[in-house]
């Protein structure tokens, strides 16, 4: 039995492990190059679709940004700005395109609508956020860092069409992915106790 208590340990290990990982996550507004070689990016994105799925539509997909694709993701931003205020000026325009450099990966999350009348929208939507989550935590754990930005961006038409969004499409975020500053607040300690409560059935 002695192979047993080994496996065990080291499972146990392995669990102490990923809830430290969970505990410690945190999002970093600063983030630097490099981002995570496509080899690790792979990995990340393969583990983060065993997520919640009701049904397995597997309603979601994902675009990834880096390089000089990131100005061009920067023009759409800046026309966006530039449609909410017809006295724009370029000091604005420009501040709204190098939104799209402020990580030298971005990845666009997509929730893609299926006609199911046992999964609403809203639920299919809960599904692709919880890809979008776990590859924060695969970026995390691999030792790099991400901020998840939502704001007026997702819901432009403009950004929505100059990325190819589709009708039964909507953008749940852009996950911004880089290496973490070298010095950095830990997160907050919460108290579970403050959210999680027992239900004694009345």
């Amino acid at each position: 039995m002695g192979w047993f208590k080994v496996f065990l340990k080291g499972i146990l290990a392995y669990m102490k492990s990923f809830l430290e990982i969970m505990e410690r996550r945190q999002s970093f507004s600063k983030l630097y190059d490099p981002a995570p070689d496509k080899k690790t990016m792979n990995k990340i994105f393969h583990a983060s679709l065993r997520a919640p799925d009701h049904m397995h539509l597997r309603p979601w997909r994902f675009l990834n940004i880096e390089g000089v694709s990131r100005e061009k993701l920067g023009d759409l931003f800046a026309k966006h700005a530039s449609s909410l205020n017809p006295n724009n000026t370029p000091e604005l325009e420009k501040s709204a395109s190098k939104k799209a450099l402020r990580a030298p990966l971005i990845i666009v999350g997509i929730v893609c609508y299926q006609k199911n009348e046992r999964v609403p929208r809203w639920e299919q939507m809960v599904a692709a956020t919880g890809v979008m989550h776990n590859i924060s935590l695969g970026v995390f754990a691999s030792g790099f860092g991400s901020v998840w930005r939502t704001g007026a961006f997702s819901s432009s038409e403009i950004v929505k069409s100059g990325l190819n969004i589709g009708e039964n499409e909507d953008i749940t975020g852009f996950l911004y992915v880089g290496s973490r500053p070298e010095t950095s607040r830990r997160p907050k300690a919460l108290n579970a106790s403050d959210y999680f409560s027992e239900w004694d059935g009345r």
